[in-house]
């Protein structure tokens, strides 16, 4: 039976929060993928000599050559195949595929039949994702100015806090949930002066 690895994935696309995702995978030892390229090379290469001499002889042999080119990239470059797959766009919130039994890499770009952007699966350390996401007032919201709070919420299992106002997402780790905790005091101690100010005026 086939060991399915679920690795730490998001969908990212510049200028928009991560996106949460997850896959299941099982890795293709390079051993496989070099023995799966040579036999799609040998086999339609191989037969170009003889299919040239099928009427109408001109496609054949160009799509021969077509198909072994293209079969040897998707298993040479192919370091898993997907078992199962959920995700949804940065951009727009569609949900996006990826067919089982897919050869795949990581990252791996996708397409949004949605919006049309190309949001790219990556996978992501919790280390990387503080360094990301911190700046100088906390945590990273999408627009500077914004002044929104942030609040705990699951996706798929997976524990993220989110910005109120510009949407902003990223993964709770204790570091990051601690500083938007710290951010979210700070906004309601701002909130109750400004509140003081006006009965005083």
């Amino acid at each position: 039976m086939q060991h399915v690895q679920i690795p730490s994935v998001h969908l990212v696309l510049r200028s928009h929060p991560p996106a949460p995702a997850r896959v299941g995978l099982v890795p293709q030892p390079l051993s496989i993928r070099l023995a799966k390229t040579a036999l799609a090379l040998a086999f339609f290469w191989g037969i170009v000599p003889y299919v040239v001499w099928i009427p109408p002889h001109y496609p054949w042999p160009v799509l021969c050559f077509v198909t072994g080119a293209v079969l040897a990239y998707r298993w040479l470059n192919g370091r898993y195949v997907v078992r199962w797959f959920a995700g949804t766009c940065p951009r727009c919130g569609a949900l996006l595929r990826i067919a089982e039994g897919a050869y795949i890499d990581l990252p791996h770009p996708l397409t949004c039949f949605a919006c049309h952007f190309e949001p790219m699966l990556q996978t992501y350390t919790l280390a990387d994702e503080e360094e990301i996401a911190a700046d100088a007032r906390g945590v990273r919201h999408v627009l500077a100015e914004c002044a929104g709070t942030w609040r705990e919420e699951r996706v798929w299992d997976e524990p993220y806090i989110t910005c109120s106002r510009c949407l902003a997402r990223h993964h709770a780790t204790p570091a990051l949930a601690a500083a938007a905790r710290a951010e979210n005091d700070r906004g309601r101690l701002m909130d109750d002066l400004a509140r003081e100010g006006k009965f005083l005026t």
